[in-house]
């Protein structure tokens, strides 16, 4: 069986800012790494043969984890630029979906870190009507491959949206939000355990998961964004086919998922593009 792990920065456990992540680089990578590997050796243990683990570094330039500290069987793929960001590399021969180190959406109250996609450009993001943080668009868009999600660790805020929105998956709750930059955390050790605990119980339980998949909307994919402000809408909404029902948000359709994620990803970059104006 193949699986794929995507993993982020913000759900690691005792890690409360992104500053303090920059000021201490070297020891929050080897935390995040900690998490993963962790993870990965679960995986490695669920009873069946592990053909292969892909780990997409899904946090800012995505040149985070220590590779050399992963067991030999795992591949990374890292860097800016790729296609699929935060899920890049996934296609339908995956199993299972893996989500490490998630955080909850934007405007989440008690929230560590909480931002969707981009904390510079998005305030609110809906799919198909639904609003949606990292773990669901990325759910999302896995389910287009066919590929299910059994496992999500993060802050509780996080965890608690994961469970009701993919029942009966394997979670681990690593801190308890306080406010944006603060949280009651665990220590890393008992974290760990229960990681590789949680995503051995996922992995040999890969079958009984099911694809997650948006609700109908007359065959179509909507993407609604709304922005930080108007200038960065008026980026936005320079992609094709848009429309823009206020000041500060922009709709887009797709025939797919897949469709959606790439204009998401191309509203990023437009509306990065938004700061040179100011």
């Amino acid at each position: 069986m193949k699986f794929f792990v995507s993993a982020d920065m913000e759900g690691v456990a005792g890690v409360v800012s992104w500053k303090e992540y920059e000021s201490d680089l070297q020891r929050y990578r080897r935390l995040f790494t900690q998490e993963v590997k962790a993870v990965c050796e679960g995986i490695m243990e669920c009873g069946e043969r592990v053909e292969e683990i892909l780990v997409c570094d899904a946090h800012g330039s995505a040149q985070n984890l220590l590779i050399e500290d992963l067991p030999e069987v795992v591949r990374v793929s890292r860097g800016n630029g790729r296609p699929l960001m935060m899920l890049d590399g996934i296609d339908n021969t995956f199993r299972l979906l893996l989500m490490v180190g998630y955080h909850s959406g934007a405007g989440t109250a008690q929230s560590l870190m909480d931002h969707t996609y981009s904390s510079r450009s998005f305030y609110r993001v809906l799919l198909n009507g639904v609003e949606a943080d990292e773990a669901i668009i990325n759910a999302a868009l896995a389910g287009h491959f066919g590929v299910p999600v059994g496992f999500v660790s993060g802050d509780d805020k996080l965890v608690s949206r994961a469970q009701s929105v993919f029942p009966g998956i394997e979670t681990v709750a690593t801190k308890q939000g306080v406010s944006r930059f603060a949280a009651i955390v665990r220590h890393p050790a008992p974290v760990l355990e229960e990681l590789k605990d949680k995503a051995a119980q996922a992995a040999s339980r890969a079958s009984t998961f099911q694809p997650y998949r948006l609700p109908a909307r007359d065959g179509r994919c909507q993407l609604e964004m709304q922005l930080l402000d108007s200038g960065i809408a008026d980026m936005a909404s320079l992609i094709p086919g848009s429309t823009r029902p206020d000041g500060r948000t922009v709709v887009c359709e797709a025939e797919s998922m897949l469709g959606i994620y790439r204009l998401l990803r191309l509203a990023a970059i437009l509306a990065g593009s938004a700061s040179s104006y100011l």
